[in-house]
């Protein structure tokens, strides 16, 4: 009962999502979300991390396990989940399982962990990238959607699931990090 009342719902929000993105689809928007959806693949991934390693070197350590931790939590929960992807419209193609969106979790973990870096720095434009990297992160998310990849549950689910990672990540494995 409870899984054909919580179907139901899935169906509605996934539906939704997808009614509102696709008012807007054309080549030139679909150029623009293929841009932003490539800012969270895991080749962006790693050369951002590794730039971000680069130019804030004592972030090393943290960038790397974060890194490496919501990846292999994403998969895992694939493997757990094992939910299609749609076949409806596919403005392009991937593979693997839908839920919950590896590009939803990884935005949100390496950008929201940037995010939380700037908040505690004194840099002198930290509000404005705060800004652009939250604007960044929502506009993955859409792209994905839009590029009918994922489904808008997967999406919410993959925000949801990867803020709960960042914040345990930042409470209890940052700190470890940071003091060896």
């Amino acid at each position: 009962m409870l899984g054909i009342y919580l179907k139901k719902h899935l169906i509605w929000i996934d539906d939704f999502g997808y009614n509102i993105v696709s008012l807007f689809i054309s080549d030139y928007m679909t150029t623009i979300m293929k841009f932003f959806t490539f800012f969270a693949s895991p080749i962006w991934c790693v050369l951002f991390s590794c730039l971000v390693i680069l130019l804030w070197k004592n972030t090393r350590k943290v960038f790397l396990i974060n890194l490496v931790m919501v990846f292999l939590f994403n998969y895992i929960l694939k493997l757990i989940f094992v939910r299609n992807r749609p076949i409806d419209i596919n403005l392009i193609t991937e593979t693997g399982y839908s839920f919950p969106s590896g590009h939803a979790m990884i935005s949100l973990s390496v950008y929201g962990l940037l995010i939380y870096l700037l908040g505690k720095s004194n840099y002198k434009y930290k509000k404005l990238g705060i800004i652009l990297l939250s604007i960044l992160i929502i506009l993955i998310g859409i792209s994905r959607i839009y590029l009918g990849v994922h489904y808008t549950s997967d999406v919410l689910a993959g925000y949801i699931i990867s803020f709960s990672y960042l914040l345990f990540f930042i409470d209890f494995i940052y700190p470890k990090i940071k003091e060896k």
